[in-house]
């Protein structure tokens, strides 16, 4: 029985021998791919002739997702495999997700949030406004957001949850009395409902200086403070500062003095006018206590001045000149008060 096998045996052999000597090998078949939508993606290898199995990925451009195969294949597996044992035309399908986007205030009485809520493809800008009521301002995004820009712009790309914060706000309105005569820092407006601003009354026109404030913590400091836990109505009254005794000096000064020709100690406010002449190229200053200038007349022949002081001290008249001659001097003034 062995005997009559290895004939057969043999011959099998040798018919393999030959077809692989002569060239045999698997059939070649064409692969063409394509996706759908045309901007969904993109699909590797993209076609060509395959012997044997080919291992297709699909790739999702921005804000697309794979979504299965069709064609000559079919299901979500990727990367698939496939064999190609005929021709074959396979898809990819991609397709944006939906997401949820819902936005909220923190307290229905404070405000409210437009849109509130909605589905949106990926991708989507979304533009999201927080409306403030009445007494309110918007202050700030919690959630899948941060920030204070109002309105808001975000892209979908996943489910998205705003939470818009409001801020209650009280109305300051100031005025100066006479009208005209000063201004205050800071003016009108709205601010913060329990915050605590500080106010500055200033004026510069000669000869008035600040008195009082009506509506305020403090009505008689110059800065002063208002809380605000209501809407408030400050005003801030000037007075007329009335001349004292005209004074005048008249001395003699050459190069390098006088280095203070009077010092005067005065008070917030008050005013002092003058007159300072003398007949070469000499420099004038106003100093205070810590030689700091703050009034500075450059060269003078005959300079006429107004100086308001800032706060209250001791300041300086100086004059000084290049010149080695000696020269006299005339300083008039009169303190505003």
């Amino acid at each position: 029985m062995l005997k009559r096998k290895l004939p057969l045996l043999f011959t099998s052999m040798v018919i393999c021998l030959v077809l692989v000597l002569i060239g045999c090998s698997p059939k070649t078949y064409n692969l063409s791919t394509s996706v759908a939508p045309s901007g969904g993606g993109t699909i590797s290898p993209s076609g060509g002739p395959f012997q044997g199995k080919v291992t297709l990925v699909a790739t999702p451009y921005q804000y697309y997702q794979f979504s299965g195969w069709a064609g000559a294949a079919s299901g979500n597996t990727n990367p698939l495999t496939i064999t190609m044992n005929s021709d074959k035309q396979i898809v990819a399908t991609f397709a944006k997700p939906t997401y949820n986007f819902q936005a909220q205030s923190s307290s229905a009485n404070d405000g409210t949030v437009q849109p509130g809520n909605g589905t949106f493809e990926a991708g989507n800008s979304v533009t999201v406004t927080a409306i403030p009521a009445s007494g309110y301002r918007f202050n700030h995004w919690e959630g899948s957001a941060t920030g204070t820009s109002n309105p808001l712009n975000i892209v979908m790309t996943t489910n998205l949850t705003l939470t818009a914060y409001f801020t209650g706000v009280y109305t300051l309105t100031t005025s100066c009395s006479p009208n005209g005569n000063g201004s205050i820092d800071p003016g009108s407006g709205l601010y913060d409902a329990g915050t605590v601003q500080t106010l500055t009354a200033t004026t510069t026109l000669f000869p008035y200086a600040f008195d009082h404030w009506s509506g305020t913590d403090n009505t008689n400091t110059n800065p002063t403070t208002v809380t605000m836990n209501a809407d408030k109505s400050v005003t801030a009254y000037f007075k007329q500062l009335s001349p004292g005794t005209k004074q005048t000096l008249t001395s003699q000064y050459s190069q390098g003095g006088p280095a203070n020709i009077v010092n005067l100690t005065l008070n917030a406010g008050q005013w002092v006018q003058g007159e300072l002449s003398d007949h070469m190229s000499g420099e004038a200053q106003i100093v205070d206590s810590n030689n700091r200038v703050v009034e500075d007349f450059g060269s003078i022949y005959d300079t006429n001045f107004t100086f308001q002081v800032p706060s209250s001290g001791t300041y300086s008249v100086k004059i000084t000149t290049n010149s080695i001659l000696f020269d006299n001097y005339t300083l008039v003034y009169t303190i505003y008060q």
